[in-house]
């Protein structure tokens, strides 16, 4: 009985600090934005992505990838149109969209050699970005191989 008594006291002294963590965790929840480099880090696993799937012709798996990396840089346009006095959004608005619609153009026509080309422009204007923002040490390619073996880019086929 002793016990349960002194386990209930400590329940209630400990209970309150709980309720405070939890309070000041939610309330931060609704003010988190992720940095430019976690955004860009996606950005370059959906480019990878995006590659692998549109080189065998899974055409749903790179329209999702085309999508979700288009998201990610509206975000950085969003959350970053300057950044260290560099104009990242518009940098990305002017450079980087049109590529990105070609690209989608050619997985809407499932057509993979006008896919490479698209892919193909759309890794230089990511270069031509960096080196415009001052980060020519930032050099994306075509991959040569995935990083994602649990992962299988094949198309489903019916």
């Amino acid at each position: 009985m002793t016990r349960s008594i002194i386990a209930a006291l400590l329940f209630a002294h400990a209970a309150p600090a709980c309720d405070a963590r939890a309070e000041s965790a939610d309330a931060s929840k609704g003010s988190y934005a992720p940095g430019l480099a976690d955004i860009m880090i996606m950005t370059q696993v959906r480019h990878a992505k995006l590659w692998l799937a549109g080189d065998v012709g899974n055409w749903d798996l790179a329209d999702y990838e085309i999508d979700e990396l288009k998201e990610g840089l509206e975000d950085v346009v969003k959350y970053f149109p300057k950044y260290k006095d560099v104009p990242v959004g518009q940098m990305i608005e002017g450079t980087i969209m049109t590529p990105i619609g070609e690209v989608e153009g050619a997985i809407k026509a499932r057509d993979r050699a006008r896919f490479v080309a698209a892919y193909n422009n759309l890794t230089a204007a990511c270069n031509t970005c960096h080196q415009s923002a001052n980060r020519p040490f930032i050099v994306i390619q075509r991959p040569t191989g995935s990083a994602f073996p649990n992962q299988s880019f094949a198309p489903k086929r019916p």
